[in-house]
């Protein structure tokens, strides 16, 4: 598992160059994480990593694009938790309304799409298919089916 106290004692061009965010906004995410925390009514088994590590896990996620059989393996839990580590952490942050996280589709109003430019890919492509003479094509005799 990466040395969380360690990569926060670097300077704020090293931290934004290890984790693509500057250290402010990761402050600011372990500050909306702890407020989750701090606002749950219901207890369950408490995570095996600290808030700070598993926003760096998400962070590693997002910034690298490693599989999560590889994230979860330098974090020491196995890829199925670190799944559900990255989609709690992207939930609670978008939750918090302080960040704004790539979504995947808008959010289905036309209103929302800023269409600058449209473009259409409608080029024929001709596709290669056998030429039937008659030496391809067998004739089959009726006498011959039963």
């Amino acid at each position: 598992m990466p040395d969380i106290n360690k990569l926060l004692e670097q300077n704020d061009a090293g931290f934004k160059r290890y984790t693509g965010i500057q250290k402010i906004t990761f402050k600011a995410m372990l500050e909306a994480m702890k407020q989750h925390e701090a606002a749950k009514t219901k207890l369950g088994r408490p995570s095996e990593l600290s808030l700070e590590a598993q926003i760096l896990l998400a962070l590693t996620y997002w910034r690298e694009y490693r599989t999560l059989y590889h994230i979860g393996m330098d974090f020491g839990i196995h890829e199925s938790s670190a799944s559900r580590m990255v989609r709690k952490v992207e939930d609670i942050l978008i939750r918090s309304g302080q960040f704004d996280l790539p979504k995947k589709l808008p959010r289905g109003d036309v209103d929302d799409i800023n269409w600058s430019a449209v473009i259409i890919d409608a080029t024929e492509t001709p596709i290669e298919r056998p030429k039937k003479t008659k030496a391809t094509t067998t004739a089959v005799s009726e006498n011959n089916t039963p």
